[in-house]
């Protein structure tokens, strides 16, 4: 039973979306900080850069 039971959560792990799926995506942190300035420059919104612990790809945060 407990094999099953490991084997259930490790499917489940795999289909299971990543926290951060609906979030902006950027291949690389120069990338990334484009997108901050571009906000910075046309909205006034200053946001930070960082790698993402879940899909190791670049997201924006508010830089509160």
């Amino acid at each position: 039973m407990l094999i099953v039971s490991v084997m259930m959560s490790l499917m489940y792990e795999e289909i299971a979306p990543l926290p951060c799926v609906d979030k902006l995506a950027f291949d690389t942190q120069k990338q990334a900080e484009a997108a901050a300035l571009t906000a910075d420059y046309q909205r006034g919104i200053t946001l930070k850069t960082y790698q993402c612990r879940h899909c190791g790809l670049w997201h924006l945060s508010s830089a509160s």
